[in-house]
């Protein structure tokens, strides 16, 4: 039986002040009613059964994870002790999955993406996690309406043929975040889709491009595999994890490999990278506003105005602002800027007495 692994560790760091170390980006409800968070779980246990349904999470965020999915099993948690980026996460998790389930497809899914034509959705991963079993790595690839510049794009080479009626490709190469320049040439080009981060393989397939790409990794990997399910499991893993490199699965494994087969998913996808994005899903007023909370706005368009606390957020004569105010902070940046929020973050961090406002 196939297994979803939810990555739930993440900062989203670009949409501070709400996203937080302690509650990011995926424990957010800015759309919808549900989380991030838990609009993917309830895909994939809706698609994989709750018993085969998977979060790797930093060990931090337990608390609040089980808080918003009370009917997740504790024993489907899979805690980092810290974050190093998504290759050992990815890595943890497979060790872990494959001891636990055995080494039929995983099926890769982050937890703070935005998904609308569900049915389609599990057309497609269906697809993919069947590809999975004959021990390729595949990946989904979202077909681009727009030259973006906030997102990774693979290229699409020969079509490999059709799975229940579903176009399957060859991945030529992965790029990653280009230039507005390149990614106006990729989305006029037609042969190159968003990477959207969700990928299927077994356990002991990604495990072996480990092997191959990332050696340091994958031993101590493998020491942890080995240590699981006896007295030395937390011991190994908090004396090995913290020695890991730090890598994405991209960077890693994805752009060194060969040969990769991409499923073009054609629902509607998106990954709320930034405070800008939010105009994509969220309806405006007639001055092209998104308000939400206590706002008092006059003479001002193109806004987006987002008032978390229990006072009057005034806002005049403003043109293409960002204002995000809530109990830990207060947000003010151009919308072209809003990329840049998280070079402002990892300056915070830096300062010893400044941390507390991003936990």
């Amino acid at each position: 039986m196939s297994v979803g692994l939810i990555m739930a560790g993440g900062l989203g760091k670009r949409l501070w002040p709400e996203s937080s170390v302690t509650h990011p980006k995926h424990l957010l409800n800015l759309v919808g009613r549900e989380s991030f968070l838990q609009a993917a779980y309830r895909r994939a246990s809706h698609l994989f059964g709750r018993e085969n349904t998977f979060l790797v999470i930093r060990e931090e965020l337990r608390e609040a994870v089980v808080s918003q999915l009370p009917e997740l099993p504790a024993d489907n948690i899979i805690a980092e002790p810290q974050g190093k980026d998504t290759a050992p996460c990815i890595g943890f998790a497979s060790v872990w999955v494959r001891r636990r389930k055995g080494d039929d497809s995983m099926v890769v899914l982050p937890a703070d993406h935005i998904i609308r034509n569900e049915e389609r959705f599990a057309e497609i991963i269906s697809a993919a996690a069947k590809q999975a079993k004959k021990g390729l790595l595949v990946t989904i690839g979202i077909k681009p309406t727009r030259a973006e510049t906030g997102y990774g794009y693979l290229e699409i080479g020969n079509k490999l043929g059709d799975l229940d009626g579903i176009p399957l490709f060859e991945v030529e190469r992965f790029t990653e975040k280009p230039s507005h320049k390149k990614a106006k040439e990729f989305f006029e080009q037609g042969s190159f889709l968003w990477n959207a981060g969700i990928f299927a393989w077994t356990p002991s397939t990604i495990l072996e491009q480990m092997e191959r790409h990332l050696p340091e990794l994958y031993q101590g990997l493998i020491r942890i595999e080995e240590a699981l399910g006896t007295k030395d499991e937390q011991r190994v893993i908090r004396e090995v994890y913290p020695s890991l490199p730090k890598i994405s699965i991209d960077y890693g494994i994805m752009e060194k490999v060969s040969s990769v087969v991409a499923v073009p998913g054609d629902f509607f996808w998106d990954d709320i990278g930034d405070w800008k994005a939010l105009e994509r899903v969220l309806s405006k007023d007639r001055a092209g506003n998104i308000i939400r909370g206590l706002v008092e706005e006059r003479e001002s368009s193109n806004c987006i105005l987002i008032n978390r606390e229990n006072k009057i957020l005034g806002a005049i004569g403003l043109s293409d602002v960002i204002i995000i105010n809530t109990e830990k902070g207060i947000l003010v940046v151009r919308k072209e800027e809003a990329q840049k929020v998280k070079e402002l973050v990892n300056e915070l961090l830096k300062d010893e007495k400044l941390k507390k406002y991003l936990q």
